[in-house]
């Protein structure tokens, strides 16, 4: 029996492209679960930093999140909702997002990635960055200390 998955891998090869709505909350704000679709076209040559790329796990998991940087062969890969990095070899990484849109909205429309308001957020999101992620490990922070002060009063 084909899983979703598979038949996802073998129409982007066969294809050259696929159209898949999102699951999960790694990449907010750009995409949202159930509301977002990516249009991803099938690899071809080496994805650039930046790029949002759909790769398989070893455990078969298919994941869309960001190259933030490159190790040789291996590229360095966030979401835009995480914190931590993974390291991906390139021969996982299937195919890269064109273009992105909501559903459901208004004034949906499709954003391609070579759209000036992608490349602001972008070059956006990734200053920031190091903001968001001390505001993170703030908050985690606070939330272990409220949790020990409940603790100790229950």
């Amino acid at each position: 029996m084909e899983t979703e998955n598979t038949t996802r891998l073998q129409e982007l090869e066969t294809s050259g492209f696929i159209v898949i709505p999102i699951k999960g909350v790694s990449m907010r704000p750009l995409l949202y679960t159930y509301k977002s679709h990516v249009m991803i076209e099938k690899l071809s040559g080496r994805p650039e930093i930046n790029d949002v790329v759909l790769y398989v796990r070893d455990d078969g998991t298919q994941v869309l999140h960001r190259i933030i940087s490159f190790d040789g062969d291996v590229a360095l890969i966030r979401g835009d909702n995480t914190y931590s990095l993974e390291r991906v070899p390139l021969e996982k990484i299937k195919g890269v997002a064109k273009s992105f849109w909501r559903s459901g909205k208004e004034n949906s429309r499709e954003i391609s990635v070579s759209d000036r308001s992608y490349k602001l957020y972008v070059r956006f999101w990734n200053f920031s960055y190091p903001l968001r992620k001390l505001i993170f490990r703030a908050k985690c922070k606070l939330r272990s200390i409220a949790k020990r002060i409940i603790k100790k009063e229950n």
